[in-house]
């Protein structure tokens, strides 16, 4: 696992990606749960040992949103991919395709992300609605309109409308991090993980 350059050089994170062999005392079961289900270790986490307090109550909190069954994965997977490209957060778009792909979104669907007219051409109503939720929330925190609003209560229950609003939240609060800190993407992704756009331009060679 890559953990990238020297921390606070301006070539690599701005603060270390602990290895295991210096994770604060208590960590170590927490990430070898996350290693288990996942298969390696993200680097945000890596990033966020330093403060073991907060990595504990993080994760399960970040892995209730990622997991809960009010929206399936389906949606939750575009509301972070919306999130992330709204972002242009190459770290979170590497592992927010992913979790796309796991959901049954096909490439050309990925691609669409960030494009509204291909997103009309490409998606159901409900699942386009979430994709804009995801870039006007995040592009301005008063960018929810009465009009989306309106929209959103006539598509979704209030449960859901609740997991799709905080699971655009939590991968703002996780893109923006993950910006600031310059985590970079881990090796397992390749050096150069495409954007949706770069998939949606290799769909039409």
């Amino acid at each position: 696992m890559s953990t990238g350059t020297e921390a606070g050089t301006g070539t690599g994170p701005m603060v270390g990606l602990l290895p295991d062999a210096d994770l604060p005392e208590g960590l170590a079961p927490l990430f070898e749960a996350v290693r288990a289900e996942y298969g390696f270790v993200p680097n945000i986490l890596r990033a966020l040992a330093h403060c073991p307090d907060l990595t504990s109550a993080f994760v399960p909190l970040w892995a209730e949103v990622y997991r809960s069954p009010t929206i399936g994965p389906r949606l939750r997977a575009l509301a972070a991919l919306g999130t992330a490209t709204t972002q242009e957060c190459t770290y979170c778009i590497a592992h927010m395709s992913a979790s796309a792909r796991r959901a049954g979104i096909g490439e050309m669907q990925i691609g669409a992300i960030g494009d509204a007219i291909a997103v009309a051409e490409v998606f159901d109503d409900g699942e386009a609605l979430v994709l804009e939720v995801a870039d006007a929330l995040t592009r301005d925190p008063d960018g929810v309109t009465e009009d989306l609003r309106a929209r959103l209560r006539a598509r979704f229950s209030e449960a859901e409308i609740v997991n799709i609003v905080l699971a655009v939240g939590m991968y703002n609060l996780t893109s923006r991090f993950l910006k600031a800190l310059e985590i970079g993407v881990e090796d397992v992704f390749g050096s150069s993980p495409p954007t949706p756009q770069s998939t949606a331009q290799e769909d039409t060679r």
